[in-house]
């Protein structure tokens, strides 16, 4: 496939539109659809606010999916992801009953990529990549609890798959699509952040973390690069992982919901605005992502090495924030 600059520039213009206009539409529509977040003790937010505004990035990825980029089978995966979490924006759905239905879609899509295995370590393997991306697409929902956070990530890592795809591993197809995936996430934005008139919704985090992660999977035929690719979710993956740990260690029920995670802990206990943290947290992703991406030519060494200053300076500054106490900041 050749990709000319009229492509990328409609499906930018095609997908940033298409997301605005749901997004302004859900927002309009969104209480008499009943597609509506109410505050509980996990929300950091006040007050009743329309959900699902993510259902124009899911159309994109769709549309841009099928008719431009045709990789039916992989869409057709990922876009049940995005219409289980249309459902679960409607209603409810059960944990377990939506976990099982990830973990078939996840399998599913290893199993177009990579094929059934014939060994022990391709099966060790085989059954990694499954938890990755059932993981991956569940830190993406753990993730889209404040305003633009999830929207404003969805661009710098799809921004910087779009050029690892077109510049280093040659595949048009997942180039165009993150192309797609990344506008219509900016599309999504101004409704969004600073201030929030629609919440993204699990069609649009769950879906998104789906994708990422499949893309990684496809993507990732060595060490260097899978290392690479996760540093363009760098911060999602460290505090989501992070966080679980440390609930573990307590003994906390970690189906149950919550709000321990670090840019929860800033913006709800320390009183940042959301939109700081929100940018606090993207210059953060888009430095290390930049990093890693000028780092990949160099090799597995580098890489390695990137990945480990991340991961120290992150765990670092997790640790040193949360024994901060909120009178401290008064």
């Amino acid at each position: 496939m050749y990709i000319t600059i009229r492509d990328i520039t409609l499906i930018i213009f095609f997908s940033f539109t298409l997301s605005a206009v749901c997004s302004a539409l859900i927002s309009r529509f969104g209480h008499r659809l009943s597609l509506v977040d109410k505050p509980n003790e996990r929300s950091s937010h006040l007050r009743p606010t329309p959900r699902g505004g993510g259902i124009g990035i899911w159309l994109s990825f769709i549309l841009i999916g099928i008719f431009i980029a045709k990789n039916i089978f992989l869409t057709t995966i990922a876009g049940i992801t995005g219409l289980l979490g249309m459902l679960e924006d409607r209603f409810t759905i059960s944990s377990k009953l939506r976990l099982t239905v990830q973990l078939s879609l996840s399998l599913a899509a290893i199993t177009i990529l990579k094929g059934l295995p014939s060994s022990i370590g391709e099966t060790a393997l085989f059954l990694f990549w499954i938890i990755f991306i059932t993981g991956t697409a569940n830190y993406y929902n753990f993730m889209d609890g404040i305003n633009g956070i999830a929207g404003l990530t969805g661009v710098i890592g799809f921004g910087l798959l779009s050029i690892f795809s077109s510049f280093i591993s040659r595949t048009p197809d997942t180039a165009l699509i993150s192309i797609a995936l990344a506008s219509a996430c900016l599309g999504f934005l101004p409704f969004n952040f600073p201030h929030a008139k629609v919440f993204m919704g699990d069609v649009g985090s769950i879906f998104l973390g789906f994708v990422f992660a499949t893309f990684v999977v496809q993507l990732s035929t060595t060490v260097n690069t899978f290392l690479c690719l996760i540093m363009f979710l760098c911060t999602f993956y460290a505090d989501a992982t992070v966080t679980i740990f440390y609930r573990w260690r307590k003994g906390e029920n970690l189906m149950k919901a919550h709000r321990r995670h670090l840019y929860q802990y800033l913006s709800n206990e320390l009183r940042l605005p959301h939109w700081q943290v929100t940018v606090l947290f993207a210059i953060i992703q888009i430095t290390f992502g930049t990093l890693a991406l000028l780092s990949y030519k160099k090799g597995l060494n580098w890489q390695i090495l990137v990945f480990a200053l991340f991961a120290i300076t992150f765990l670092i500054s997790y640790k040193y924030i949360k024994n901060i106490r909120p009178s401290e900041m008064n």
